[in-house]
């Protein structure tokens, strides 16, 4: 930390930030704001980062007024939808806090469990993660089983253990937000990667709160992506079991012919019909199109990496007019050196 980042932490205390992303959220990002703003005084001094992920409905408009209206509040707005992981990634990039709280603006993680979070924080954790413990009517069922299914295959193939009803919301110290800002590749498991780190974790639980307005964007797919993204990358184990199951289905096949020469000779007969064939030929084609899907998504993948594309591409800020929304710049910068007007980061 540089001499008079410790000279201001000291006179005024540390600066917390709060990201925000937000997708059609226009009827969320005021009463959120306003929530925020009432418990400024417990938290201290605060900035809040709304991250646009461009929105179809009035949601950058609300936060040009909300940043117009109070200087706490910052927004970053893309060009196109890149995701909730990319949304986190650029609030990273342009949060300038000693702690960064990482939430969804829905209400769903609710903003009264930020203060112990904060506590946890200044008692030495460098990572707070919030921990969903849910009623069986606040999830529905298909949801806890599908999470909880998805925390299992990923603590019994994956290099780290994600705790089930971990979510992204969590608090970050500053050296934690400066070593993920580090990380140049383009997939981004944030829940995964804090864990993989190393740093000192706490959890606190929660229960989830009830969505303000509107309806959740996090489709079936979404979810499925984010899995997918989860699993891969945090093991190569996938790789290794697409080998097992060549393996397996070519014994298959070896035991399919050891049949048929079988009834050939002690019988007197061929295998009679096509059944039999066509169910040798569907197997083993499943078990070959399985292993060339597990190894085709691991290079689609470094595909992407090798491309050297940006993560997420910034048409917009609260210090850039909005007439200047076309204009986009790739940078590298660090975070003292970030320009705040319209941009592109990788």
């Amino acid at each position: 930390m540089a001499v008079g980042s410790e000279r201001r932490t000291r006179e005024q205390g540390p600066l917390l930030s709060i990201v925000l992303p937000a997708f059609n959220e226009a009827g969320n990002v005021g009463p959120m704001a306003a929530r925020l703003g009432e418990m400024a005084g417990a938290l201290g001094r605060i900035e809040i980062v709304f991250v646009d992920d461009c929105s179809r409905d009035g949601t950058l408009a609300e936060l040009r007024r909300l940043a117009a209206a109070d200087p706490r509040i910052r927004y970053v707005s893309f060009t196109r939808n890149f995701g909730h992981q990319s949304a986190l990634r650029a609030g990273l990039r342009h949060a300038t806090g000693d702690a960064v709280v990482l939430m969804d603006c829905d209400f769903e993680h609710p903003p009264e469990l930020i203060p112990e979070m904060v506590a946890r924080w200044r008692e030495g954790a460098r990572i707070v993660a919030a921990q969903r413990e849910s009623a069986p009517g606040d999830v529905s069922l298909f949801k806890r089983l599908t999470s909880r299914l998805y925390y299992r295959v990923l603590d019994a193939i994956g290099d780290v253990r994600i705790e089930p009803g971990s979510a992204d919301f969590l608090l970050l110290d500053r050296a934690v937000v400066d070593t993920i800002n580090g990380f140049e590749h383009h997939d981004l498991f944030l829940r995964g990667l804090v864990r993989w780190l190393g740093y000192p974790l706490v959890t606190v639980p929660y229960r989830q709160g009830v969505r303000s307005e509107g309806e959740s964007s996090y489709t079936l797919r979404r979810m499925v992506d984010l899995a997918v993204t989860g699993i891969i990358a945090h093991s190569v184990r996938p790789l290794r079991i697409a080998i097992h199951l060549a393996l397996a289905f070519a014994l298959i096949g070896v035991l399919l012919l050891v049949y048929s020469v079988v009834s050939f000779l002690a019988i007197g007969h061929t295998v009679a019909g096509w059944t039999s064939i066509m169910s040798a030929i569907a197997i083993l084609g499943a078990g070959q199109f399985l292993v060339l899907g597990i190894i085709g998504e691991y290079i689609g993948r470094v595909l992407r990496e090798t491309r050297r594309w940006p993560a997420f591409l910034i048409a917009e800020t609260e210090a850039s007019p909005p007439g200047a929304a076309g204009e986009t710049l790739r940078h590298q910068a660090p975070r003292e050196e970030t320009p705040r007007r319209a941009s592109a980061s990788s």
